[in-house]
């Protein structure tokens, strides 16, 4: 690379995706931004595929992307990793099933320059690489929350497909918590979300922006619209939201009463679902189940986690 100042490093962290890596690779490399101003840092997790030979190849045919291992399992210790060898101003995370279009990085830029903030993102869409089932739409896979580019109070509609954020806010606040997360075939969440939270506690004057034009692709597998995954994925979001957003009341006669509230809760809304939702509303049960019934799925799992750390402190 010339000595030019590296204005962006583009973070995609991986595990066992060396077939999806392969495109999110390609579309990186094919901005419109000099290849002078960023570089392309892939932290390769653990994989036993063919993640290494796959980066690798793009390691020999652009000087700008760079190739990492990180041993220690989980995708918090990735994303640290990826600032840690990062020589940009700016790091951008996306993951490794998204695709960008060729003008991502310059929209990045542009906002970098007119507006200088701390902490940006955009928007994504779901695109698909299997049939999807009828009920399944796309707004479920797709984070497009405003239409106008605008300052954010908090971080909430930031997202780490597609994040972007100083390099050394790192240096002031410390890295990704290592016990949120996806970790292997681990199913977890929340890791940005608690580094944005921290950021805004931390640094109010922070600048958060949103720009709708910094938008991505983002894959939705097909195992993501089964109801297995959905349900296991969204009780392990209720979990990690425990430690993302801690609870008030942590007494155990109000956790086995929320428990007893929400199974009730669950037992009941089923039937009534499936006889007398609004069918204008939720054409199919399944939207019924997503979008009402995987709530309480996560207060659950928020819930058990809640306990399980109340049984560990009494222990």
């Amino acid at each position: 690379m010339s000595g030019r100042k590296t204005l962006i490093s583009v973070i995609i962290c991986t595990y066992n995706r060396a077939d999806l890596l392969t495109d999110a690779l390609h579309t990186v490399c094919q901005q419109t931004l000099e290849h002078s101003e960023y570089e392309v840092i892939v932290v390769d997790n653990n994989s036993t595929d063919q993640t290494a030979t796959v980066s690798q190849s793009f390691v020999a045919r652009y000087p700008h992307v760079r190739y990492c291992f990180e041993p220690q399992q989980g995708l918090s210790h990735a994303r640290n990793r990826g600032w840690q060898e990062a020589k940009g101003e700016y790091v951008a995370y996306i993951d490794d099933d998204c695709k960008v279009p060729e003008g991502w990085l310059a929209v990045a830029k542009e906002v970098i320059e007119r507006v200088s903030p701390t902490v940006f993102g955009g928007p994504y869409f779901a695109f698909y690489n299997t049939p999807k089932p009828a009920w399944y739409k796309d707004i479920y896979g797709s984070n497009f929350p405003y239409s106008q580019a605008q300052r954010l109070e908090r971080a909430e509609v930031l997202y780490g497909s597609n994040l972007f954020l100083r390099r050394d806010l790192f240096e002031c606040i410390g890295d990704f918590d290592p016990k949120l997360g996806m970790s292997g075939q681990k199913i977890g969440y929340g890791e940005e979300t608690e580094l944005l939270n921290r950021i805004c506690a931390t640094m109010p004057q922070a600048v958060i922006y949103y720009e709708p034009r910094l938008w991505i692709y983002h894959l939705v597998r097909s195992e993501q619209m089964s109801w297995h995954w959905i349900i296991s994925a969204r009780f392990a979001q209720g979990r990690n939201c425990y430690f993302v957003y801690p609870p008030s009341n942590s007494k155990l006669i109000f956790i086995i009463v929320q428990v007893v509230k929400y199974s009730l809760l669950l037992l009941f809304s089923v039937p009534f679902g499936l006889l007398f939702r609004s069918r204008k509303q939720y054409h199919y049960f399944d939207n019924f189940l997503y979008e009402v019934i995987c709530n309480d799925i996560e207060t659950l799992g928020k819930l058990y986690e809640q306990s399980r750390q109340f049984i560990l402190c009494q222990g």
